[in-house]
């Protein structure tokens, strides 16, 4: 099941996206090989599995556009690595795609699905400190400024509590 937003589709790869995965998937050197390109899919799909109410491993999620479903414009998700029940936000959109409300629609759907789908308690975000225009996806899509990090990099935050009161 993909979700959707106004404009978007945040979609669960499967291997009918080897040739967009492996041209746009992030790495140091574009397009990836078929061989690196399966297993990027591959680790993607474990950790949809590993994913459950309440604690999320790993969710990364393709970035389409609904005027051109299978290509993909970037990536986002959600990175439970360090806090199963409060992941990181994370959206990796490509130049050409960048400052026209994509990345506050992946926020807002983002927040939506950790909220509803896996009943987290909440998500933090950062972002480099003259990206403003990460900062603003941030701050439209929900999430609150809370602090910045020793270099001046902001810090976001957002709370199931929030949502209830939204």
């Amino acid at each position: 099941m993909d979700y959707q937003t106004e404009s978007l589709i945040l979609h669960f790869v499967t291997e009918e996206d080897l040739a967009e995965v492996a041209r746009t998937w992030p790495a140091e050197h574009h397009p990836l090989s078929d061989a690196k390109a399966r297993e990027a899919i591959a680790y993607m799909r474990g950790n949809y599995g590993r994913n459950a109410k309440g604690r999320l491993f790993h969710l990364c999620l393709a970035v389409c556009g609904k005027e051109r479903p299978g290509t993909i414009m970037g990536w986002c998700g959600l990175d439970g690595t360090r806090n199963h029940a409060e992941p990181e936000i994370f959206i990796l959109l490509d130049e050409a795609y960048r400052n026209k409300g994509y990345g506050t629609q992946c926020v807002r759907e983002l927040l939506r699905i950790a909220a509803e789908d896996y009943a987290l308690s909440g998500v933090h975000g950062g972002c480099a400190r003259e990206n403003v225009a990460s900062a603003r996806a941030m701050e439209k899509g929900g999430m609150a400024r809370y602090g910045t990090e020793e270099n001046g990099d902001p810090l976001f935050r957002y709370t199931a509590k929030e949502r209830a009161r939204q």
